[in-house]
């Protein structure tokens, strides 16, 4: 069953912040902790990934526990806005400018909306500190805001025939008390598709009728010369879970972009998904390995439907028609 808030700040002890320029058109996603550090884990399934100091959170490593996780717009000049996260996880103390394991800790992902946005002209860094400051536990706002500002989708053309992707929400309550939360930036070269209803519901249009262009019809052209993406995201669970389960979690969870985007994980997308646990709840006792699976299939569920969330959220934004203003497409 889904919360009333609905987004990945259902979650106890998680935090989202965004900031953009809309006339610039980009932007950053910020997610906090309430402890001020987390466990995280990721995957990178997709052939173009733009990932910030993520070599830490993999298996054997040391410090896998994370401050803040940062979603941003600008390909390499979106990670500038780590710059400003420092800043204000120093100012804020939560942390230390010289103590070995409290400095400050971060791991990001960006998507590629150059382009799109004026990226060589926003202020990551400021964003990324504004993005801190406005994070809180209040429902997440989705479409044309934070990371998601520069998102499009549907991309096998370019982005001329592309539709608005952004940023996404979605939260499940399981059982024994366990929440799980998915929140992703949707720039997806590939066409987001419901399952629920078969059909696709934005991507890449036809230039001269209604509907959209699958990549089947894609391939059929004689020019095959696409565009960029990538969908990236978060999911988090309030149970406490160990760095490798949480390994588990994030490569179940990212199941569900193939669920929603076709095609996903392809070599012009940068695909990647985080898992962290706030660890505010404790595993059911007596619980096995499937207690994980369940964890991962709902993880993956809620991926889906926060990329859903997205597309239909995004409104239009520099000429590119999103779902939310229906008077824009044919």
């Amino acid at each position: 069953m889904s919360p009333e808030n609905g987004t990945i700040t259902t979650v106890d002890g998680i935090l989202v912040g965004n900031a953009e320029s809309r006339t610039l058109g980009s932007g950053c996603t910020v997610v906090l902790f309430e402890e001020g550090a987390a466990p995280v884990a990721y995957v990178a399934r997709g052939g173009w990934p733009g990932s910030f100091d993520t070599e830490g959170t993999r298996p054997a490593k040391t410090f896998v526990e994370k401050q803040a996780i940062l979603l941003t717009g600008g390909d390499v000049f979106g990670f500038d806005a780590a710059i400003g996260i420092r800043k204000y996880l120093i100012e804020m103390g939560i942390a230390a400018p010289r103590v070995i394991g409290k400095v400050p800790n971060i791991a990001g992902a960006n998507i590629y909306d150059v382009g799109f946005a004026e990226v060589e002209k926003v202020e990551y860094d400021k964003l990324g500190c504004e993005a801190c400051s406005r994070a809180s536990r209040s429902v997440v706002p989705q479409g044309n805001v934070g990371g998601g500002t520069g998102a499009t989708v549907g991309k096998f053309v370019g982005l001329k025939n592309a539709m608005k992707g952004g940023l996404g929400s979605h939260t499940i309550r399981v059982r024994w008390g366990v929440t799980v939360g998915a929140l992703v930036v949707v720039n997806a070269v590939g066409n987001v598709f419901d399952l629920e209803t078969g059909n696709t519901i934005a991507g890449t249009r036809w230039p001269d009728r209604e509907g959209f262009m699958e990549f089947e019809e894609y391939v059929e052209g004689q020019n095959l010369s696409g565009g960029k993406g990538t969908t990236i995201g978060v999911v988090a669970t309030n149970v406490a879970l160990s760095h490798e389960e949480l390994l588990k979690v994030a490569e179940m969870a990212d199941d569900g972009l193939p669920r929603a985007i076709r095609p996903a994980h392809m070599t012009t997308d940068g695909d990647t998904i985080f898992a962290v646990s706030t660890g505010r709840i404790q595993k059911p006792a007596n619980s096995d390995l499937h207690f994980i699976d369940v964890v991962g299939h709902f993880a993956a569920e809620a991926v889906r439907l926060a990329v859903l969330n997205a597309v239909r959220s995004a409104g239009t934004l520099r000429g590119t028609p999103g779902l939310a203003d229906r008077s824009m497409l044919r």
